[in-house]
């Protein structure tokens, strides 16, 4: 499985709010314990002041985070990028902040 780093931010607080609650949906009604077997949370940051946020995955392909994150794509600008190791994501980290 390949790892990769995950860059979202909210369009607008209104987005943000609605992407909150359909969060707590989500893990109310099993969210992650319906994730696939090759789908792997690494690590997970969100700075809910700012609407961003960024998580490190472990998955097979493309094609299973975009079925995952599609949900949210309306509410948010969304970037993931392959990474290999926790250096290189620190230094992606760093260059997608504004």
């Amino acid at each position: 499985m390949q790892r990769y780093l995950i860059s979202y931010e909210f369009n607008d607080g209104e987005d943000q709010e609605r992407g909150g609650h359909m969060l707590v949906e989500w893990y109310e009604s099993g969210g992650v314990e319906n994730r696939p077997e090759t789908y792997e949370v690494c690590s997970w940051v969100f700075m809910i002041q700012n609407g961003v946020g960024h998580c490190v995955v472990k998955a097979d392909s493309l094609e299973t985070i975009w079925k995952l994150w599609h949900p949210w794509r309306k509410l948010m600008d969304i970037t993931i990028q392959p990474c290999l190791d926790l250096e290189e994501t620190i230094s992606l980290i760093k260059q997608a902040r504004p």
